[in-house]
């Protein structure tokens, strides 16, 4: 069969985007098949929202990408990382997790989101580009069996 050629990284991201024909993966499969999202997949499995995560959803995931990690402050992602700290990384984590499965394009018709801990996160779509807190979607629309993920370029923060 002649398909003409893509950019290789076309071919790449819209293999991560689409939903495979044989035994759906879960939000957390996907986000590790997707290379970017290694530090949040790390992070859940710290914080111990592993089994949640791999539940049944729906979720609207906003999972900050790697590098999104490196502009937090220094030190702050190794102390989030320790033991003791579970519960408040477990909180940046909830922050990103909205608890309905929403596309891109259905972002115009909110100012705001809530979070399955129930902080009101503020969401804007302008000229297509969208951002949830002070993050910017970068990969929008990966789907999955029990969320659609949206990768993003910053960690949010809890404000309180």
């Amino acid at each position: 069969m002649n398909t003409p050629m893509a950019p290789a990284g076309a071919m790449a991201d819209s293999a991560a985007r689409a939903l495979p024909e044989t035994a759906p993966k879960n939000l957390l499969e996907v986000a590790a098949a997707q290379g970017s999202f290694s530090i949040f997949c790390d992070s859940v499995e710290r914080a111990g929202l592993t089994e949640l995560l791999n539940g049944n959803g729906p979720f609207t995931a906003f999972i900050p990408i790697d590098a999104a990690f490196g502009k937090l402050p220094e030190g702050m992602l190794e102390t989030l990382f320790r033991p003791e700290n579970k519960s408040q990384l477990a909180d940046v984590l909830y922050g990103h997790l909205v608890p309905k499965r929403k596309t891109v394009v259905e972002f115009e018709r909110w100012d705001a989101l809530k979070t399955v801990n129930g902080r009101n996160v503020a969401i804007q779509s302008v000229n297509k580009q969208v951002s949830f807190g002070t993050g910017k979607v970068m990969l929008p629309n990966i789907y999955s069996s029990n969320a659609v993920i949206h990768g993003i370029d910053r960690v949010n923060l809890p404000t309180n």
